[in-house]
């Protein structure tokens, strides 16, 4: 029985030392990940107006690790037109231009906009009718209510998964501008366009957050967990673009301000 014991406690220490070891490293990544973007920024600087453009699309930049304050990201050209084929069937600059104009005026919310709705209210559906939509919805409200402390009164807020589409349509522009698919002028129209819908359709960034994951949700029947950290660190950290930046613009001051740089 000793033995069995002093078994069963070496377990338990080698366990917590496996968790703790494993919590340790993720810090070290993501301190280490914070480092690569600050030197990025500090060697591509953008004023702050061009900054609290891209500011919405925070969500998805940081999800692939890159600095939502800038446009060049810390991947190859040809990498990220692997992605562009790949994911957005993206291949030349007349489809780059056809999916923003797609992401901007119709864009995921078009589809799903009802079931969205009908989700909130509480309608049930079977997994023939929707697939894993209803599934991926209601785990990410567990999901933010858990790890971001949200509250069913801030999920009734949003009535809309559109930041799904704005956010994606900043990230394919600055990827398009990569790669030479679209002009730099064409770029900053385009994400100027994505950041005045969400200044229209939002009053807050846990608004707009909620309104991205429920929308890779239910679109994209994407678990959340691996986008909580990122809606964690952009809401609840000091220095987070999203806390330096409101989510309403003075598009009049701005774009004048644009027009200057």
């Amino acid at each position: 029985m000793k033995i069995l014991m002093y078994i069963v406690g070496i377990i338990v220490v080698i366990v917590f030392l496996l968790i703790v070891g494993l919590i340790t490293a993720s810090k070290r990544m993501k301190k280490n990940e914070k480092k690569l973007r600050l030197e990025m920024e500090m060697a591509n600087p953008l004023p702050k107006e061009k900054q609290h453009l891209l500011a919405y699309g925070a969500n998805l930049a940081l999800y692939r690790t890159d600095s939502p304050r800038i446009l060049p990201i810390d991947v190859d050209n040809e990498t990220l037109r692997e992605v562009l084929s790949s994911y957005w069937d993206v291949n030349n600059s007349l489809e780059a231009i056809e999916t923003l104009e797609w992401l901007l005026t119709e864009g995921h919310r078009t589809r799903f906009g009802q079931l969205h709705m009908a989700l909130k209210a509480g309608q049930s559906f079977s997994e023939e009718e929707v697939g894993k939509s209803q599934e991926c919805f209601e785990a990410a409200q567990e999901a933010m209510m858990k790890k971001l402390s949200f509250t069913k009164s801030d999920f009734e807020r949003v009535d809309t998964i559109a930041a799904w589409d704005f956010d994606r349509a900043v990230n394919v522009a600055r990827w398009s501008y990569i790669v030479g698919y679209i002009t730099e002028e064409q770029t900053w129209s385009y994400i100027t366009r994505a950041a005045d819908a969400g200044s229209h359709a939002f009053q807050s960034w846990k608004d707009y957050f909620i309104s991205f994951a429920f929308g890779r949700a239910i679109a994209y029947e994407g678990d959340i967990y691996d986008i909580i950290w990122n809606g964690k660190e952009l809401l609840d950290e000091k220095d987070s673009i999203w806390n330096e930046f409101n989510i309403k613009r003075s598009t009049v001051q701005e774009s004048v301000a644009l027009d200057k740089v």
